[in-house]
């Protein structure tokens, strides 16, 4: 065996129409026409269920999807899924939430205030700037 063997040898021009053809038949082979299948298939799906049909872009993004979450499934070493229910709190996180709450509905209950407040003088502001033309054309 030969250790100076060239398995890919790309030479002139023909060399690189020929990578680029077979780039080219990859991409659309393991991206494109799988798009194309799961776009046809969701709007074939959407004839008999209430949902809307899409585009090639669309089913470019559903083909991605489901890849990258075959890839998650089916490699359990670099990936961790697990659902697990969440943790109860305990009585000190649930004082602070409670702290929290009591905080922010005080400052919605000032704010609240201030708005109104605001409403006002702005409506007093306007009643003003009323009467003081119609006092100017009497004169």
């Amino acid at each position: 065996m030969r250790r100076n063997a060239h398995v890919i040898q790309i030479s002139g021009f023909r060399g690189i129409l020929l990578a680029i053809f077979v780039i080219s038949c990859l991409i659309a082979g393991f991206v494109g026409f799988p798009s194309f299948v799961a776009m046809y298939a969701w709007n074939f799906a959407a004839n008999f269920v209430a949902i809307p049909t899409i585009g090639i872009v669309q089913g470019l993004m559903l083909w991605a999807i489901i890849a990258i979450t075959g890839f998650i499934v089916n490699d359990r070493k670099k990936y961790l899924v697990a659902f697990s229910p969440k943790s109860q709190l305990n009585d000190e996180e649930m004082k602070k939430i409670m702290e929290k709450i009591k905080l922010q509905s005080n400052a919605q209950m000032i704010n609240s205030m201030i708005i109104k407040d605001l409403k006002s003088m702005e409506e007093k502001i306007k009643e003003e700037e009323n009467k003081e033309p119609k006092d100017k054309e009497n004169v």
